[in-house]
């Protein structure tokens, strides 16, 4: 707005904020009123509108340019893409993370050790904490569809999109960075001065900002009169240098260059913004609203109250912290996709035994065995109990006891675990020496990981390193709680996988061998497998007995 003259351009920090804070409150008045109207109206009529005017201004931006060579860039940064795409799907720049003197490149050379912090990580923090949100609007608006259609299309058509809008105004944009930097160092040779060519205009540009310069028709100079040897479009101009310090405003220098239309196409830019936010608010309240509503559809007071929230929040914190104060609000979001990823994975995990189970590729819970304790039972339903009001009951006194026998003492719980399945099996049941050896390594291999642990605390001479040792021996003790659940779970045809054995060993090893103490111990109940299967047996002898009567 500033860029475009509609503020004064010497702001202070106070009016920047209260200048924001009506920002906020006129893009929540209307994010209110769309999400009164609802998904197939307001909703679903400013998205088509945001995105008509984004391919409005990505159309003018790729004519007016340079059209060949945006296509070439496309092409080019898509089969770059493909050809890097496993190699860099599995780079962790290894060698750069490593500090000077600790293995880095001693030339100097390479990435910065933060690089991966900066960009990588921090996307996927972005993206995992979008997640949520995204995912539950995708279904809301999915509803009626097959997922492969929602995997296909949510995958293959955003993709090549992204792949032509960035191409676009990427490829634009550093066209344009070089060609700014063209002039500033023809400026200096032939002139003198790297501002020879330096664009001069009363609009506003911020402190920090690069410098923009006039094309001009000709350099004037011998040495690039002859044909091609200076080829440029006076009409394209002024051409801006990006700066670090202005990353808000690259866009608007990009949209100035164009034949005059500067003005227009930034006004464009920021309407289309605003309906931007504005659908982003209406899918953040839709969200909430199934969320607060168990999955149905609210009434309007909700959805209203939702989106006023939203808007509320952000006035909040920004009249409270100031403008960087919603900026703070966007690194907690992002922090919180790390705990995030753990339920991913869960997701991901029963999903995919969802599908299983609707394919019969895999019996449903009703049809099959399952562990007696489950590894989010036991102590854990102490948590749901207090959530739920005591509605769901407190935990049987014995799985919370076998936890903390499971952190204490985790040798007696696998003993037992060792016997109650040999009393079990019919062929071949391990003896009582075998399984006291597998009770002794694991009492071993327990103690090791407490006591090196304490010795490495308590830095007693020469035991520096035994730290190591400790973990070493921690991760042989879940390998053999792994093996033995791995056993358990065999012998009652339970769904799983070595891996899952390996992470709940890992992870949750005192909630681990509680489950699998309780599971020898349950009297288990025929499937309905083994029920239907039972029944067919009987049906013969059941139709000859009615036959003689």
């Amino acid at each position: 707005m500033q860029r475009l003259s509609w503020l004064s351009s010497d702001l202070t920090e106070q009016g920047i904020t209260d200048s924001t804070s009506w920002c906020i409150a006129i893009i929540t008045c209307f994010a209110t009123l769309s999400v009164i109207s609802g998904l197939d109206y307001g909703i679903k009529t400013i998205s088509q509108t945001a995105f008509l005017l984004g391919n409005f201004l990505l159309l003018t931006v790729f004519f007016l340019d340079a059209p060949w060579y945006l296509l070439n860039v496309m092409v080019q940064s898509l089969g770059y893409h493909i050809q890097h795409f496993i190699e860099i799907g599995f780079y962790t720049d290894a060698f750069a993370q490593l500090a000077t003197g600790e293995g880095a490149p001693n030339d100097g050379k390479g990435a910065n050790q933060a690089w991966m912090d900066w960009w990588t990580i921090f996307y996927w923090g972005w993206w995992i904490s979008w997640a949520p949100f995204v995912g539950t609007f995708m279904a809301r608006i999915s509803r009626g569809r097959t997922i492969r259609n929602v995997f296909l299309y949510t995958l293959s058509v955003p993709f090549v999109y992204a792949i032509v809008w960035f191409g676009t105004f990427g490829g634009a944009a550093i066209r344009m960075h070089r060609r700014a930097t063209f002039l500033s160092d023809m400026g200096l040779e032939l002139h003198n001065s790297s501002d020879f060519y330096l664009h001069t205009s009363s609009d506003f540009r911020p402190a920090g900002a690069g410098k923009c310069y006039s094309v001009p028709e000709s350099l004037n100079h011998a040495d690039y009169a002859a044909a091609g040897k200076y080829v440029t479009d006076t009409k394209v101009s002024p051409v801006c240098a990006f700066s670090y310090k202005d990353d808000a405003g690259y866009w608007f220098d990009l949209m100035g260059q164009y034949h005059g239309m500067g003005p227009f196409l930034v006004a464009v830019s920021l309407f289309t913004t605003v309906l931007y936010f504005v659908t982003s608010s209406d899918s953040g309240s839709l969200v909430v609203d199934l969320i607060a509503n168990n999955g149905r559809e609210s009434h309007v007071v909700q959805r209203v109250f939702w989106a006023i929230t939203e808007g509320a929040v952000a006035l909040a914190l920004l009249r409270a912290g100031g403008p960087e104060s919603l900026s703070a609000l966007q690194s907690i979001s992002i922090c919180a996709g790390l705990p995030f990823t753990v339920v991913i994975m869960l997701m991901c995990t029963a999903l995919w035994r969802a599908l299983k189970i609707d394919q019969k590729h895999m019996p449903a819970r009703d049809q099959r065995v399952d562990w007696a304790l489950p590894l989010y039972g036991g102590i854990f339903d102490i948590l749901e109990f207090v959530l739920t009001l005591g509605k769901s009951g407190l935990p049987q006194s014995k799985a919370v006891l076998d936890f903390f026998l499971g952190l204490f003492a985790p040798p007696l719980l696998l003993w037992k675990s060792l016997r109650g399945l040999a009393a079990l099996q019919t062929a071949q049941p391990s003896t009582a020496l075998q399984d006291g050896f597998m009770a002794a390594a694991c009492s071993l291999t327990y103690s090791a990981w407490i006591i090196l642990q304490i010795l490495t605390g308590a830095e007693v001479e020469n035991a520096s390193g035994l730290w190591g040792i400790a973990w070493t021996s921690f991760v042989g003790f879940a390998v053999l709680v792994a093996s033995v659940r791995h056993t358990v779970r065999a012998h009652f045809k339970i769904e799983g996988s070595g891996l899952e054995d390996l992470v709940s060993a890992l992870f949750f090893w005192p909630q681990t061998l509680a489950q699998m103490v309780q599971q020898v111990d349950t009297p288990q109940k025929p499937s309905m497998k083994e029920v239907e299967l039972g029944e067919e047996q009987l049906k013969p002898s059941v139709e000859k007995k009615e036959a003689e009567i």
